[in-house]
């Protein structure tokens, strides 16, 4: 590896962030972090079709990636879309803008990959061979994969988010206790029937935005080294859903610990991770701040080209899809 970073990307549904992977050591890959909640599935269309204005947030997103990558001196990287991008007919705008910021095509990947470098990267947290369910809430899937060490075994990617699910369930601003119900019933039972499929109950390790969001809430605000490996008990979840589901989204942005970009999905996705704890019936999880970057920096030779004026570059994926 040359001493430039890698440029390691993910065009999430809620946000978008940026690896600037320098190597790694006994704790995982390194290097600067950066995420900026674009909610690119914010206001799509019925058919997945990304809005114009979540296309404009992009754009300023990636200019902004794009200047920092070039003070780094990357010239090489990988760009993965997930399920905003995968859902959406116009999938090849959200490629151009990449394209032609960045120089990099758009890897699309499928909700089984998704789970699997996510498993991949929360591994990076558990220190012992022992099944684990490593549990993905974002903004438009959900990603359920269970494992033993570093073989997963199963995957199930729902089609239940932060950002779809407030859109399917809460309406209302704050939401009805109604619309809480609904919500929190069909999260149990696919959830519950993603952790069957996958191999049965195990512990968990939540990893993504809004496990993040949750523990530092929990701590009273985002440190990354305290959130990375905090304990977020089944108790706190439901004491911060009780009280979060009551205030509306211009009271939530004041809330310590959120990001007020989150506000407005924060109760579907605070609701899913409670469903799951319900149906894997435990009391706690871990919160991990290792997930599909890292897990993708793990794949890197599968997975980065070239980053260039003259065009972007291919990333074949051909032996995880």
């Amino acid at each position: 590896m040359s001493d430039a970073p890698i440029a390691i990307l993910d065009v999430g549904s809620n946000s978008i962030r940026l690896l600037l992977w320098s190597g790694s050591d006994d704790f995982g890959p390194k290097g600067e972090r950066i995420t900026t909640v674009t909610g690119l599935r914010r206001g799509a269309g019925a058919d997945g079709t990304i809005a114009s204005d979540a296309l404009n947030r992009l754009d300023v997103c990636v200019e902004s990636y794009a200047a920092r990558m070039r003070a780094a001196g990357v010239s090489r990287g990988v760009a993965l879309g997930t399920s905003a991008v995968r859902d959406a007919p116009n999938r090849d705008a959200v490629a151009e803008i990449i394209g032609a910021r960045l120089g990099l095509a758009l890897t699309v990947i499928s909700g089984t990959v998704e789970a699997r470098l996510s498993y991949a990267g929360a591994r990076l947290t558990v220190h012992d061979d022992g099944p684990v369910i490593v549990l993905d809430v974002g903004g438009g899937s959900t990603e359920v994969v269970r494992g033993h060490g570093s073989s997963p075994t199963g995957a199930v990617s729902l089609q239940m988010g932060a950002v779809r699910s407030t859109e399917d369930y809460l309406f209302s601003d704050p939401p009805t206790q109604d619309q809480l119900d609904n919500l929190r019933e069909d999260a149990e039972v696919a959830i519950a029937t993603a952790i069957t499929t996958c191999g049965g109950a195990a512990p968990i390790v939540a990893v993504s935005g809004t496990a993040s969001t949750l523990a530092a809430i929990d701590i009273g605000r985002y440190d990354p080294k305290r959130v990375h490996g905090h304990v977020l008990t089944r108790a706190a979840v439901e004491e911060m859903l009780s009280w979060m589901s009551g205030l509306s989204v211009a009271d939530r942005a004041g809330i310590p610990g959120l990001e007020p970009a989150r506000a407005p999905v924060i109760v579907a996705g605070a609701m899913i991770v409670a469903a799951a704890m319900s149906a894997a019936g435990v009391d706690d999880l871990r919160v991990s701040e290792r997930d599909l970057l890292d897990g993708a920096a793990s794949f890197s030779p599968t997975l980065v080209g070239s980053v260039g004026i003259d065009g972007p570059c291919v990333t074949p994926l051909n032996e995880l899809v």
